[in-house]
């Protein structure tokens, strides 16, 4: 998820209603800034690479682009200014744009272009104020940990929290507010990254966006990750993939489907997952012989291929594995899977019928398809 949220902060595009081409202007000030310092109007490839389109040259504070772009619709674009670090967004617009720099901190300065460049100022001070937030509370977690003052640390996870959920709220908030345009978009990426809202929720917002608005890259993106989510939810057929075990054979999911099956991804660095494991093992034994079957993905490394076949021999996992020692490669990203353990359980016809279970959980479901009178024999 954080790749995601990384692209959707360099993918930030923005609509208008118009259907007619635009000429941008874009001009400002910035008080302190010496005579013969360059600013740059940049724009974004989808790697956050930045690429200079005009460039001005400041005097007595002032800087003017003379370029007029002709887009169809505003657009994001990024204001970098030599010898200060820290760049600004910034969204084209109709109306022009007007820029006051603040030299010390580009965070603060302030953009004048239209109601969309308001509500992208306002989040972008509300996610630096977080941002400052946390850093400021991270140098009281360090402090507490080098004095090892337990009351301390405990407060700090009591303030981060609480912080946190504030901050989530004011993007709830905005997102509301916002969710027909760009705005609504950005904070819509962030929500989901932070689990705020699910992909049912998710995607009602998403559909809410206008249409010009989720044909911009950044969109796009979420879209394919909301897509990615719907496509391993309950209710659905589970993808289809396969993949060597550890003696070098081919095992592909469909030759171990026709029975109740667990899909797990694990790896052998992962301590809750090695936690789990003797519950697993339970279940196999258990339920194999009335119609259970395991296909283990492990997420281990080329370079930890022993270490997983080792775990595999120590846990007495006696079923079915399969890895392409990629880490979180190709089938995780299958079953949209970035922490593990994750479990995806299957019914007889290859549809997912439960997530992660774990524990008691996983015999409880169990019990409920595969006990008494409900055996379907071994595989």
């Amino acid at each position: 998820m954080r790749y995601l949220l990384s692209c959707l902060t360099v993918l930030l595009f923005i609509s208008c209603n118009s259907k007619q081409e635009e000429k941008y202007a874009v001009s400002g000030t910035a008080p302190g800034v010496l005579n013969g310092i360059r600013a740059y109007y940049n724009v974004m490839d989808e790697r956050g690479q930045l690429t200079a389109i005009d460039t001005s040259i400041i005097m007595d504070e002032k800087f003017v682009f003379d370029i007029k772009e002709n887009l169809e619709s505003p657009e994001l674009r990024v204001l970098k200014i030599d010898g200060i670090d820290s760049n600004l967004l910034f969204i084209t617009s109709p109306e022009g744009v007007e820029i006051s720099v603040d030299k010390d901190s580009i965070a603060n300065s302030t953009v004048k272009g239209g109601p969309i460049n308001d509500a992208m100022t306002e989040y972008q001070t509300e996610k630096t104020n977080f941002q400052a937030f946390v850093k400021d509370l991270s140098s009281k977690r360090n402090q507490a940990m080098q004095d090892q003052d337990r009351d301390a640390f405990n407060q700090y996870n009591a303030d981060y929290q609480k912080g946190l959920n504030n901050y989530k709220q004011i993007l709830e908030k905005l997102q509301r507010k916002n969710e027909i345009n760009l705005v609504g978009t950005m904070t819509l990426g962030e929500l989901i990254n932070m689990k705020v809202y699910d992909e049912k929720i998710a995607r009602e917002q998403y559909n809410k966006l206008e249409k010009n608005v989720q044909n911009l890259p950044m969109s796009q993106q979420i879209d394919a990750y909301l897509k990615r989510i719907e496509s391993v939810a309950v209710g659905q057929k589970a993808p289809l993939f396969e993949g060597h075990n550890p003696d070098g054979e081919v095992i592909k999911l469909e030759e171990i489907m026709g029975k109740v099956t667990l899909i797990d991804f694990w790896a052998s660095w992962c301590k809750p997952c090695r936690a789990e494991n003797p519950n697993v093992v339970a279940a196999y034994e258990k339920y194999h012989d009335k119609g259970f079957n395991i296909l283990s993905v492990s997420l281990d490394q080329k370079t930890g291929r022993e270490s997983w076949i080792k775990a595999i021999e120590d846990d007495k996992m006696t079923w079915n594995h399969i890895s392409r020692l990629q880490y979180f490669g190709p089938l995780a990203k299958l079953y949209n899977v970035n922490a593990i353990p994750a479990t995806f359980l299957l019914d007889e016809n290859g549809v997912i019928i439960d997530k992660n279970l774990r524990g008691q959980a996983l015999h409880n479901r169990l019990e409920d398809l595969l006990g008494e009178g409900q055996s379907q024999g071994a595989m």
